[in-house]
């Protein structure tokens, strides 16, 4: 009786190992990061209009945007928009006649913020910014001129331009999600309009040149 009992216990411990061995072996195993890999996409698939004045390239914008990598589209906008407008934003001069860049190519901020438009689904790209700055733009200079006609106070329409636009830059930044010291986010849950960022938004100069620039591809989609 005692040998069977000893039989059953070695044949329960030998069964047991063996389970264990099984399930160790069965456990899997984090992936390596080398081989984790980017969304891919067959760019031969992607009809866009990619079209360039001065002979620049927009494949690799279309690329990070049509993956959804924001963070890597913005930093490419920024190089591209310095290329077409010859314009160093790190360096842009507060002299106002200095901001103005007439120069930029119709055909290349087109095509910019129609990729951004595309493949954000409406959420980015600077013609949505401009409508969001655009609507709280007007309200405030209807609001500035009606006072100054009630109360009798005599502006210039430069004036009331600039006093308008120049309190519409808060407003528009905290709509969009640019509030002071606060980081990008770069995903498609950021506030409507909050990319593309290329300008330094806590100057005014870079402000008003993201006005002219909203401008410029008004004047271009007319």
């Amino acid at each position: 009786m005692m040998t069977l009992i000893l039989i059953v216990i070695v044949i329960a411990t030998i069964a047991y190992f063996v389970l264990v061995n099984k399930n160790e072996n069965q456990t899997p195993s984090l992936p390596n990061r080398n081989e984790i890999r980017s969304p891919t996409i067959d760019e031969s698939q992607l009809n866009d209009d990619l079209s360039s004045a001065v002979g620049i390239d927009y494949r690799n914008l279309r690329h990070c945007l049509a993956v959804k990598d924001f963070e890597s589209a913005n930093k490419e906008t920024k190089s591209l928009f310095e290329k077409i407008s010859s314009i160093d934003l790190k360096l842009m001069d507060p002299d106002p006649q200095k901001r103005k860049i007439p120069r930029i190519p119709c055909t290349d901020i087109c095509t910019i913020d129609r990729l951004w438009v595309k493949y954000s689904e409406g959420r980015f790209g600077f013609s949505v910014q401009f409508m969001i700055w655009s609507d709280i733009y007007l309200r405030l200079y209807n609001e500035k001129k009606e006072f100054n006609r009630r109360e009798k106070i005599e502006s210039s329409d430069d004036e009331l331009n600039f006093s308008a636009q120049l309190d519409s830059m808060r407003k528009f930044y905290d709509i969009i999600g640019w509030e002071k010291d606060s980081r990008l986010i770069y995903q498609e849950s950021a506030p409507e309009g909050h990319l593309p960022h290329i300008f330094w938004h806590s100057h005014p100069f870079h402000y008003f040149t993201m006005v002219n620039v909203f401008e410029r591809l008004m004047s271009c989609r007319k």
